[in-house]
């Protein structure tokens, strides 16, 4: 949950609803955690303003909001409370405590037989509810179920409807989800039915069980599969595979009831209570501590905080990584519960992420040299000049080197250096990110990705030849792989991932990635021009941070060598049945290994955000040998990357809602920030 920004209300209702932080923000609104008068926990959404300009849009939300407010049933968040002609309009539902579907998904990779039973009969008890309220959902995926200590949940339920027609419809805001509409919404050669929902919850329970029913690849290629080609159900275990087969049927009429539905299974509860296995069981809130209601005569009193919940918004701006650590960033797992939450979307939930979620999402700083930059250019002190050597470095090194005396300091590298750059405030909550270069003589960065609404895109990686680069992105879909030429042309879709950091193999012919494999987070090896894809890494513990040397015989990984703390370990892909060489032997993780450009040194970020130094740049030779210090000071830093020539590092330093970029020679002289503006950048990637 983040705070409230300037301009947010604070209550709702005349009062009846305290707003104290925001969950999450998509096309349709802003969604607030609420307090009731009575302390109840309520998610609370304010719609757009500008939608209550739309023609007939205020009469199309009250009549879909009186539907939703006849939804009953165990499996749903039902609305509670709302404002149709407010000004703005808003709603409120039951908040439930709990991470979505995606989220969990991205963990565990699949759900097995037992647990998938109980989700497919709580969302078919769902939608049964839904359409006996004579309400159509129209966008049920992972990102709009929530996973409960008791079942699953399903939110957002006939809102989608109020949006038809409003000329927002045709500049970015969708009906509906790709990847999860019906043949007849991606024709539009029939009537929108509840037989729509049903296609949808096929598709949901194909991909809880590991399966993509329609391919991986991009979005008309998968639009194409739904309308013409039968669903691969191979994933699917045998005996839910024909009911989840008639969900996906062409014809509407042929596709069950969700009463018929229910009637097919076969619902088995797992053994020792919980329906969930351990590691989605892990993913749970804690319980809420009582609160004691508040009234506006004791302002002071503020609500406890509630565990980071997460309730998804319908096409909402991504994570982390999902990671999306977001290097967040990661996406979300492991890592991320050591150094911070994955930038997830919104409707990721902050979990030890990563992100993940799976994959290890963390970072982000603010500079007070940045303010002090500020202050004295107010003043007329400062004049700006691109990446200055900064008081460390305040001369210029001579032309050349007297006989006898030091080494001339190698030069600030010419060479473009590829970031992630948010649009706006909210990272890692909120992802507001695009891919952007910054150029050595310039002093704004140009934007060179720009995914669109509720696109996340992360960590950029230049292609050995500097021709192409790879970038992360998170979407309402899930995390996956994309590359774009080196001016941002030409982006395409490669294949999904589990989130975090890609890793370019010398060549330039695949890619070192992270995916799931039954539930845990492990190192894959992807074809760029293919999407084919070798598993490389099978333990028992989750992979991170993939770097690929320079001579293609190694790829340098982290994992655990015990509970919360990450070492740098080495991968020979040629023979993934050998165990992994560990570098680093740190008490505290060592994470973000990158290679030198001549194979012989790691750069890592070593340590605990909010702990100690917080991270701190070292360097380390790839045997193991000559660990020693780079960068060591009370600010968190992170994401270290080498210039093409080896003498530079770049990093991030500053807390995770405010990174800025840094560099420094790699014998530690010369250190500068190269972040010049008022956004926030991160993920630097020289080489």
């Amino acid at each position: 949950m983040k705070p409230l920004e300037t301009g947010d209300p604070t209550s709702l209702g005349d009062g009846r609803y305290r707003l104290v932080g925001r969950l999450g923000q998509g096309g349709m609104g802003v969604v607030y955690l609420g307090r009731s008068q009575s302390g109840r926990a309520v998610a609370v959404k304010v719609v757009r303003p500008e939608l209550s300009t739309e023609p007939g849009f205020k009469r199309r939300f009250a009549d879909e909001v009186a539907a939703a407010r006849r939804v009953g049933g165990f499996h749903t968040a039902p609305v509670v409370d709302a404002d149709p002609d407010g000004d703005p309009a808003w709603l409120v539902t039951a908040f439930v405590p709990g991470p979505t579907l995606q989220a969990v998904l991205a963990r565990v990779g699949s759900l097995p037989l037992d647990t998938l039973t109980v989700l497919a009969a709580g969302l078919a008890e769902a939608l049964e509810a839904i359409h006996r309220a004579g309400v159509i959902h129209r966008d049920l995926k992972p990102a709009n179920i929530i996973v409960a200590e008791d079942g699953p949940r399903v939110i957002d339920f006939g809102i989608a409807r109020a949006l038809d027609g409003t000329s927002l419809t045709q500049t970015g805001l969708q009906v509906g989800t790709p990847g999860f509409l019906a043949p007849e919404q991606l024709t539009g050669g029939g009537a929108v039915t509840p037989a729509v929902d049903m296609f949808a919850l096929g598709v949901v329970l194909t991909q809880a069980a590991g399966g993509t029913p329609f391919g991986d690849g991009p979005s008309a290629a998968r639009h194409y599969k739904v309308v013409y080609e039968e669903p691969d159900l191979t994933a699917v275990p045998g005996e839910l595979r024909e009911a989840i087969a008639a969900c996906l049927s062409k014809d509407p009429a042929a596709r069950p009831t969700p009463a018929a539905f229910l009637d097919a299974l076969t619902v088995r509860h797992p053994d020792g209570g919980s329906w969930l296995p351990e590691a989605a069981t892990q993913l749970l809130p804690p319980p809420e501590p009582a609160v004691r209601p508040t009234t506006p005569d004791s302002p002071s009193e503020t609500a406890p905080d509630l565990p980071a919940p997460d309730l998804p918004v319908p096409d909402a701006a991504p994570p982390a990584v999902a990671e999306p650590r977001t290097e967040q960033s990661r996406t979300v797992t492991g890592p991320a519960a050591r150094l911070s939450p994955t930038p997830v979307p919104a409707q990721v939930p902050q979990v030890p992420q990563s992100q993940p979620v799976s994959g290890k999402s963390r970072r982000r700083r603010a500079v007070v040299a940045a303010l002090l930059v500020t202050s004295l250019a107010a003043g007329g002190l400062f004049v700006w000049q691109p990446w200055k050597d900064s008081a460390r470095d305040n001369a210029k090194p001579p032309a050349t080197t007297p006989t006898g005396s030091a080494p001339t300091p190698a030069a600030f590298p010419a060479d473009p250096l590829l970031i992630r750059q948010d649009t706006a405030p909210g990272w890692p909550g909120t992802c507001h990110s695009v891919i952007a270069r910054r150029d050595a003589a310039a002093e704004k960065p140009v934007q060179l990705i720009a995914g669109g609404a509720g696109a996340c895109d992360t960590l950029p990686q230049w292609s050995p030849d500097r021709r192409s680069f790879a970038f992360t992105r998170t979407t309402s879909e899930g995390t996956a792989v994309w590359t774009a030429n080196a001016d941002g042309s030409n982006a395409r879709r490669i294949t999904s991932v589990a989130g975090g950091r890609v890793s370019w193999s010398p060549d330039g012919s695949r890619l070192a990635v992270l995916r799931n494999k039954d539930g845990v987070q492990q190192l894959f090896v992807v074809g760029v021009a293919d999407g084919t894809t070798r598993q490389l890494t099978s333990g028992r513990g989750p992979v991170e941070d993939p770097a690929w040397s320079p001579d293609g015989k190694s790829i340098a990984v982290c994992l655990q060598t015990e509970p919360e703390n990450w070492q740098i370990h080495v991968v020979d892909p040629a023979d993934p049945n050998r165990a992994p060489q560990q570098v680093t032997r740190l008490p505290h993780p060592a994470l973000d290994p990158v290679w030198s450009p001549d194979g012989t040194t790691f750069a890592y970020t070593a340590g605990t955000y909010g702990t100690g130094t917080q991270g701190d740049i070292r360097l380390v030779a790839a045997d193991g040998s000559a660990d020693r210090e780079l960068v060591a000071t009370g600010a968190h830093e992170m994401d270290p990357a080498w210039s093409a020539d080896g003498t530079w590092v770049a990093f991030v330093r500053g807390p995770y809602e405010k990174p800025v970029i840094w560099a420094a020679r790699a014998d530690k002289t010369g250190e500068r920030t190269l972040t010049t503006g008022a956004a926030a950048e991160g993920h630097p990637s020289w080489r």
